[in-house]
């Protein structure tokens, strides 16, 4: 019994600093290639072949950047994947995407829109201007709230995974300099242990993270 509870911890403690973590080679190219770059592999318009291509192609029919790092929402390329898009058809033309293609583009933009996964070391390197309070109560039911604290203003993206590594909730807002807090409802869902993360993007200081984890009892 001991050994399997270690291995349970371990599991855990490496899910913790693992599941956020989107690989553009690995992830996201795949699903471009697939997908749509029989349209949009070329040299001009939005091209996606290649890391550098998605990053600096512009859409014409939005007049910006169709990714906009650390925030979905605002990116037209997730727009555009998704059924009735304000500006022309949906994308790729003659098909679409799955739900967890789609999920899994918003997820890689939200954390960023990086070309690698960041790492532990290198959040250690970056001057502490994000951090995570916990969240109070912990256990809870079904109800708890995330606190955290900023240096400055910024988007931040709350993600809520199963410990099987689901995405169960997203939220979105803007938040202020000093204290916050998120609230969290998991009515509905099983009893166990959930993990979280908080992603802080901002001009001042770009793309912060923080992880958490809490246990739901019924």
């Amino acid at each position: 019994m001991k050994l399997i509870s270690l291995a349970i911890l371990f599991c855990i403690i490496t899910f913790t600093n693992t599941f956020a973590q989107v690989d553009y080679a690995s992830q996201i190219q795949p699903i471009f290639s697939a997908n749509c770059t029989g349209c949009h592999g070329g040299t001009s318009g939005v091209t996606l072949n290649s890391y550098s291509a998605v990053m600096n192609s512009t859409g014409a029919q939005y007049g910006i950047k169709i990714v906009s790092p650390g925030n979905a929402a605002l990116s037209p390329l997730v727009e555009k994947i998704k059924a009735n898009p304000s500006k022309g058809g949906r994308m790729p033309q003659g098909g679409s995407l799955s739900s967890e293609q789609i999920t899994l583009i918003e997820t890689w933009i939200n954390e960023g829109a990086n070309s690698v996964p960041t790492s532990i070391e290198d959040d250690a390197k970056t001057p502490l201007t994000f951090a995570l309070d916990g969240n109070y109560p912990n256990p809870f039911n079904p109800t708890t709230t995330i606190r955290f604290s900023m240096s400055n203003s910024a988007t931040v993206l709350l993600q809520v995974y199963s410990i099987r590594g689901n995405l169960v909730l997203t939220k979105n807002a803007q938040f202020g300099s000093g204290s916050n807090q998120i609230p969290v409802d998991l009515h509905g869902l099983a009893s166990g242990t959930y993990l979280y993360t908080l992603t802080a993007h901002s001009p001042s200081f770009g793309i912060q993270r923080v992880n958490g984890k809490m246990l739901l009892i019924k």
